[in-house]
């Protein structure tokens, strides 16, 4: 055998061990990482493409990115194990811990998080040649509220009720679909509890003139005292084309979260590649800024038992929540 055939089968066999190596060391990871989204033209579906991509190419595990309703459905896939991370904020899975609220009674007791994303910001958007200035002004208009189980759902219905608002019509379209809907005149208003800007809105912004709402101070008081997921925040001016001024709203923090019976070396390691990899996320979306191991003290949830043993190396102090698995 001449001595370059001997130096392409050393490389063949080295690989093949490596592989095999590799393969031993994880034996109990899943075969592939579907990341719940949520819909075309949100937040979570373009930053759900980042974390699969940075799945794959850091911890070589086919990773797919699944349009879902968002938050809720999320949550009740990760529950099932139908999907191996989901994305959520934190009111929905508020609930879903407790039992209260949309969960009716069943407690998501299976949910561990694992790392902080970004925060949410509620916010409408509206034509800005129409009649509609503020949220009370939504009576008797047709609203969209995105996907069904989206946060926006969740929260409007929390707004409708305390501000006792009634719109005539609720449709429930992706954020593509709304953004499209508002600009034929087909719905009056959308709204979304979003990491910003909106893709869908920010081209909408540019294409026709729209005017954005967020809340009064007093509506801010009494929204963060009646649910302790929301706190007052605001967006900064000029997010959005001919968004002058500051919208002050409420905000919600998201984060990604698992089944309790992942692998504690899977989890760990997919904390570590979404959060080691700040930087790339930035590239995908400006909410990447917020993804720091920190903010997961924003996370008021029982966190997995890889996710806690990775914040320990990173000196991040937690709060006395965690549960392990």
């Amino acid at each position: 055998m001449s001595r370059k055939a001997i130096g392409l089968l050393a490389m063949i066999l080295t690989a093949v061990i490596g592989v095999e190596a590799g393969a031993q060391s994880r034996p109990n990871w899943p075969r592939s990482v579907t990341i719940g989204s949520a819909s075309i033209g949100g937040v979570y579906h373009i930053v759900a493409g980042g974390y699969a991509k940075l799945v794959q190419e850091k911890m070589s595990v086919p990773a797919s990115n699944r349009v879902t309703g968002g938050p809720v459905q999320n949550i009740q896939l990760v529950q099932a194990k139908q999907i191996e991370l989901g994305l959520t904020t934190m009111g929905p899975a508020f609930e879903a811990v407790r039992g209260e609220g949309w969960a009716r009674g069943v407690k998501y007791d299976a949910l561990r998080f694992t790392f902080p994303m970004y925060t949410s910001f509620a916010h409408w958007v509206v034509r800005g040649d129409g009649p509609i200035r503020s949220v009370m002004d939504l009576q008797d208009k047709t609203v969209d509220l995105g996907p069904r189980g989206g946060s926006a759902e969740f929260v409007a219905e929390k707004v409708f009720q305390l501000f006792k608002i009634r719109p005539r019509r609720i449709v429930n379209l992706s954020f593509a679909e709304g953004a499209n809907a508002l600009r034929d005149g087909l719905v009056d208003a959308n709204f979304g509890v979003i990491g910003v800007p909106v893709p869908a809105w920010l081209e909408l912004s540019i294409s026709r003139s729209v005017r954005f709402i967020g809340f009064s101070g007093e509506q801010i008081n009494q929204l963060t005292e009646s649910y302790p997921y929301l706190s007052s925040a605001a967006i900064r001016a000029n997010v959005y084309r001919g968004q002058a001024e500051p919208i002050r709203t409420v905000q919600m923090w998201n984060a990604g979260f698992v089944h309790h019976d992942q692998p504690e070396d899977f989890v760990y390691m997919l904390t570590k590649t979404i959060l080691d990899n700040q930087e790339t996320l930035q590239t995908i979306h400006p909410t990447g800024a917020e993804t720091v191991p920190v903010h997961i003290f924003y996370v008021n949830f029982p966190l997995h038992a890889g996710s806690a043993r990775y914040y320990q190396e990173k000196k991040v102090q937690l709060k006395p929540i965690h549960l392990g698995r």
